[in-house]
Formats: C-alpha cells, structure tokens, sequence
C-alpha cells in the first residue's frame, strides 16, 4: 500500500465519534512522515519501558497536559490517536504529601470537549479541583489546582478524562496516566527496599495505522499492551523481591491476571490503600480502573509468561492474552524476605453509622429509536438527576450502602473523592479490611440480585462529585449519578 493511501485510510479510521476535525489528525500524520509509514506489524520481546516521570520539586508540580490527535509508539510502530503530550500512556506524575500540584489542560482536540478527573486522589471537587461537571471545549484551556492532604494515603492514583458522552472514546484513545503520592513512613521506607515496576495496562485496537474507536467494526485483533508495548519482558534477578503497580487503564473490560507456576506473589495494596499484611494471589481480577501493588519473587533463572486468562460471560467475556514475560537471570541474590506491614486504615464495621442507603444499577430496554440499552442508577438516567443528588452525606459520618446490581452484566462501583471500605459481596464478609475505590458488583443469578455492602467516612471536603459504573460505556450512557457532601 502506497505511503499517500495508507495516510488517507490512517485518517479514517480514527474517526472515533462524529464530526472529528480531518485537518487537526493531519497535521499530526505530516509529522510522521519522517519518523516511517504508519501502522505495521507490533513488535513483541522488547524489554520494559516505563512512562516518562515527573516529580515535585519544592512542593509543587506544575505541568500542561494537551490533548490532541497525535503520532504516538504503540507495540513499537507509529499509530495515529488522541494522547496527552503525544505519549501513551501520559507521563507519570510523582508528589509527595502536601504537595501542591496544578495541570493546565489544553483541549486541541478535534470538535470534543474533555476535562480531567485525578481518579483515587481525596481533593477538593470543588471549582478548579477534581470538578468533572467543567466543560472544556475544543480550543479551551482550564486550569486545575489541587492541594494534596498532609495524611494521604500513599500510593497508586491515575488521571484521565471524564467529560460525560466523551469518556469512553478519550479513554480508550490512550489519554490516561499514573500518579505516585509518597510518604515518608516507616511503611513506606520499608517498601522502598525493592525494585518498584509500573505496569499500564491499555487495550487497543489498531487498524491501518490508527487507533480505532470504542465500539469499531474492525476485525483488527483488539489487544492488551503494557505501558504501550506488545509482551515486553520483565527483567528479575533470582531470589529478588520486586515490587509491581498494576493499573487497568482499559476503557471497558476487566483483566484476570495469572500468577504463573514458578513465582510468588503478595498484594499489598488495592487501588492504592494498603493492605494490612501480604496477601497470598495466584491470580486477581482486575476491574476497569482498578490497581493493584503487588510483592513477586521468582528464586530459579527461566523465563515464565504472564497471562491475561479467561473470565467473564457474553460481552464481559475477555480471552486468553499473553501480557509479558518475566526473564529470571543474572546473579542470584539472597531471596529477600516479605515487608513488615500492619494495619493504616481504619475498620469503619465498629462505628456508628449516620445513615443506610440502597442503590441499585440496573440495565433497561432501550428507548424508542435507540438499540443502546438504557443503563440507570435507581432507575434514573444521569441526564434526568438536574441539580438533585442522588445522596447528601454529612462531612465527618460513615454511611453504609448496599450496592445492588439487577442486570446480567457486573458493574464496576466507583465513587470520587474517598476510597470506601468493602464489607461483603454477595453475603459473604469480606476478610480484614479491605479498602478501595472500585468494586465490581456481581450480576443477578437466579433471580437474586448481585450485592455489595460498603461503608464509607467523608473527611476533610464538601462539595459535589459523582458515583457511577467505570464501564465507560456504560457510564457515558447513563449510569452515572451525583453525590455530594454538606456540613
């Protein structure tokens, strides 16, 4: 195929909603003219690359995010997508406690508007905060400022966009990365002992030379990189202890990760809220936009492949994937031994509890010309809640919700703001204390439907934020609803 041809399908197939702007992904494909033809076979084997970082320095992060149609490397070859600074997954943003951070976000995206949600971070949502009710149009740039807490929970956090009807296409684009918050804790100090790896986990589907849009007819492959790479190799030296961060950045669909035969494993956070003790994992199963921190170790030299496995039904059904490969070489070293850890987050089971709630997701006939099932939260559409809240919690109270879902499909919970202890999942107590700040919710069986109990203490902030499915698709098409917090 003709170098001109491929251009003109390249320009095409990233049409991922109606109306892009042709011009704007042009003059990103005239720069890739020089850097070789678009698209091409992946490349698989390379070793681990992870996403450029960006710290703090004397308290403060500044730095702009634009979003645009760009040329980016996805499994080694040049593809046309939306991206962040022209990078997928975006840079790495590294903070420290009471770090001041601010992202200029400009929007030169093609006739989208976008803004930008700090996903598990507890900041404001108020004004220039993590406020996803801003509209930032094509051409716009806005401006947002948060004040990271002096007490947060040191971990694993993402951004990504989450301008309603537009978050799916974005997301699914590339546009999302990490953000570290550090604490100088003796957990922490502990912690730092070991090798530390971040792993993104993004799902593509590439067609000449382009990323194809959410829902796309291609019969492209649709496949799972890491941090933009196709089956890189981890390097690990034998008896050493790493430390993973797992992301799922996908737009829709979970990961089930293997422990294969042969090496260890510990999770020490979920979603970024440490555990109490490492936990023993042969496998985890990921929802969209859930992390995990994981302890492995491998003591013997031989290469073992980590597997995205088979999990789920009818659409949630995800296939086999090799993911990467774990290389144990080199000089064997003492096996380092598993942290200290004790117990950071409290059990909110032993406190009084202001008030009850039961909400449901549930997935309805489509309306009248539509094929699209209607996807609600107390059977209300996001676009019908107006100025209502679904609920107003008072600061300084921990509820209990029970999250029932009545259709066939799981849904992942997620709320903004603060992470929310897991107490039981179809009946069954949950072990310890568990926090995070997306659970899957099970799908009816038999007539029952799926259910979640969690308990939840809002701190520090008031304002209004969101609760909704993180199947992007499923939150773009209603299943969203907003929340808020009072005095």
């Amino acid at each position: 195929m003709s170098r001109t041809r491929m251009k003109k399908r390249a320009l095409a197939a990233l049409v991922v909603v109606p109306a892009v702007a042709a011009g704007t992904l042009a003059i990103g494909l005239s720069v890739a003219a020089s850097q070789g033809a678009l698209g091409g076979d992946p490349i698989t084997g390379q070793p681990l690359k992870e996403p450029p970082v960006v710290r703090s320095k004397n308290g403060r992060l500044a730095i702009t995010f634009t979003a645009k149609s760009s040329i980016v490397s996805i499994g080694g070859r040049n593809v046309g997508t939306w991206a962040y600074n022209a990078r997928v997954p975006g840079p790495t943003l590294e903070l420290n406690r009471g770090d001041y951070l601010q992202i200029t976000n400009v929007n030169k995206l093609p006739d989208q508007p976008t803004n930008l949600h700090t996903h598990g971070l507890h900041v404001s949502p108020k004004g220039q905060g993590d406020n996803v009710f801003v509209n930032s149009p094509s051409g716009n740039t806005f401006t947002n400022k948060y004040k990271i807490p002096e007490d947060h929970i040191p971990g694993q956090y993402w951004y990504h966009p989450h301008r309603h009807m537009y978050v799916t296409n974005q997301v699914a684009a590339g546009m999302a990365g990490t953000i570290i918050v550090n604490a100088d804790t003796p957990e922490e100090r502990e912690l730092a002992k070991y090798r530390t790896r971040l792993m993104v986990f993004q799902q593509f589907q590439v067609a000449d030379g382009a990323v194809q849009g959410a829902g796309s007819k291609s019969s492209a492959p649709l496949l799972t990189y890491v941090n933009g790479q196709l089956q890189p190799v981890v390097d690990i030296r034998p008896g050493e202890m790493q430390r993973w961060r797992l992301s799922n950045m996908q737009a829709n669909n979970f990961l089930r990760i293997q422990v294969p035969s042969g090496m260890k494993a510990w999770i020490i956070s979920t979603d970024g809220n440490p555990t109490s003790r490492p936990i023993p994992v042969e496998d985890m199963l990921l929802p969209p936009a859930g992390r995990r921190t994981i302890l492995v170790r491998k003591d013997t030299p031989s290469d073992l492949v980590v597997q995205n496995i088979p999990w789920g039904e009818g659409k949630q059904a995800i296939a086999q994937q090799d993911l990467f490969t774990v290389r144990t070489a080199g000089t064997a070293r003492p096996k380092q031994s598993l942290p200290t850890m004790q117990a950071v987050m409290p059990d909110l089971r032993g406190m009084p509890v202001a008030n009850s709630r039961t909400v449901t997701f549930s997935m309805g006939s489509p309306l009248p010309g539509s094929t699209t099932p209607q996807f609600l939260i107390n059977n209300m559409n996001y676009d019908s809640w107006g100025n209502k809240n679904l609920a107003s919690m008072k600061l300084n109270t921990v509820e209990e919700w029970t999250l029932t879902n009545t259709s066939g499909e799981y849904h992942p919970f997620h709320i903004h703001i603060q992470p929310f202890q897991v107490v039981s999942i179809n009946g069954v107590p949950v072990n310890g204390v568990e926090y995070r700040d997306t659970v899957q919710i099970p799908p009816m069986a038999n007539g029952v439907p799926g259910k979640v109990v969690i308990r939840q203490r809002y701190t520090d902030f008031t304002g209004r934020f969101v609760i909704h499915c993180h199947i992007l698709f499923h939150e773009d098409n209603g299943m969203m609803a907003p929340v808020q917090v009072v005095k």
